[in-house]
């Protein structure tokens, strides 16, 4: 897993931002999910943008949920989008 210790680009730490996906119904999960995949492949130019390690973050959340299945799902419908 990756390390999220430490803060983000707003100077909150990254913590509350896993704390928060825990709490995400699987819907709500997966709608979180699509936006930050959507947003991360958006912020390519950017290296540095949260946007990747929430979207990481997201990954790893469904994978502590067992379900691996639905960040693919997600995945696969927003590269057909793009």
């Amino acid at each position: 897993m990756p390390d999220y210790s430490g803060k983000d680009n707003y100077g909150k730490p990254r913590q509350n931002f896993l704390d928060a996906l825990e709490d995400l119904s699987d819907e709500d999960l997966s709608e979180k999910t699509e936006e930050l995949i959507w947003l991360s492949a958006f912020a390519n130019n950017n290296p540095r943008s949260d946007y990747h390690w929430q979207a990481d973050a997201c990954y790893d959340e469904w994978q502590r949920r067992e379900k691996p299945e639905q960040y693919q799902k997600v995945f696969d419908e927003v590269k057909a989008g793009l």
